[in-house]
């Protein structure tokens, strides 16, 4: 049987070194009894009861001390578990860090802040310091490396080969669009729908009634209807609206009951479309205007002298090393 014993106060200074307390081991042979002593920080099972500062102490001399062979076990587990009541209480001890539990499936911090309060326990081995959010968001990119690396590459059995669909099969066009603002603005909830006439199937009478009913949304130059909505707060529901408003208007346009025969197409909106971009193309700078000798000359170019004459030094102390 283990007995514990523990040196030294939890405050003495390094050079008393009260961790070095060891811990008395009974030979297995009958009838004689051989001790050694060990250092207490290598030996968590004997940590059990102690102050949750002197743990923590213990702890990071152990990490320390075993390096890269450092691997948590069970009795360092329930000794560092055994703090949280401590650590819950009223009266928190004034630790000089902080420690997330590592590989301990919880996580207990005397400095989380109020927003963060509540959340589900975050599984990493990194150690949080007491300002700021930045452990907590190098937590966050450290889960997502760590999903990266183990879980996405996980992804690959469910590849399936991409086989595009030609419009035929899917007329219809529905473009989003997200600038990573606020879902609720108008730029990022506006869906637009497209679709060609001839992607339609239609014969020559519902192509005239589709194009009367369409009105300034067809452009007869590309033979293309265009229709937009930001009318709903979510892009989905936009995207409804339009693919029901197309449907009712492909029906009515299918519908030769009346064909709208005495109505006359209207192109006056893609003529204007057009003038407006015939004006708005930009125009070139005359060359006959271009005059550079008339240009104001520069009265100072002592950078671009510093800046040769330094090339110049250079070249020369390089072309000495070639030279024989």
């Amino acid at each position: 049987m283990l007995s514990q014993k523990v040196v030294g106060s939890l405050r003495v200074s390094v050079a008393r070194a009260p961790f070095m307390a060891g811990v008395r081991h009974k030979s297995d042979n009958a009838g004689e009894a051989s001790y050694s002593e060990q250092p207490l920080y290598l030996n968590p099972h004997a940590w059990q009861g102690l102050p949750a500062d002197r743990i923590f102490e213990l702890h990071e001399l152990r990490k320390t001390a075993l390096g890269k062979k450092y691997v948590p076990n069970d009795d360092e587990r329930r000794a560092i578990l055994s703090t949280v009541t401590e650590l819950g209480a009223k009266t928190k001890p004034e630790l000089e860090y902080v420690y997330a539990l590592d590989h301990f499936k919880e996580r207990h911090m005397n400095n989380t802040p109020v927003n963060l309060r509540g959340l589900p326990p975050q599984k990493t081995g990194i150690q949080v310091i007491k300002q700021g959010e930045t452990p907590h968001q190098q937590r966050k990119i450290d889960i997502l490396n760590t999903v990266s690396a183990y879980e996405m590459p996980l992804l690959a059995k469910f590849r399936q080969e991409y086989k595009p669909v030609s419009n035929k099969e899917a007329p219809i066009t529905l473009r989003f669009s997200d600038d990573f603002s606020e879902e609720s603005s108008s730029f990022n909830r506006k869906v637009t729908l497209s679709c060609n006439l001839a992607d339609l199937e239609l014969n020559e009478q519902q192509q005239r009634k589709f194009k009367i009913l369409s009105g300034q949304r067809f452009n007869h130059e590309t033979n293309e209807i265009k229709i937009a909505s930001d009318a709903y707060p979510e892009a989905t529901q936009n995207a409804r609206w339009l693919a029901e408003t197309f449907e009712k208007l492909l029906t009515h346009a299918k519908d030769l009951t009346d064909d709208l025969a005495d109505v006359p197409i209207d192109t006056r909106h893609t003529q204007a479309q057009a003038s407006y971009r015939k004006k708005a193309q930009k125009h070139e700078f005359p060359e006959a205007w271009k005059r550079p000798q008339d240009a104001p000359a520069s009265k100072f170019q002592i950078v671009q002298k510093l800046v040769e004459k330094v090339k110049d030094q250079k070249d020369k102390e390089y072309m000495k090393s070639f030279t024989p």
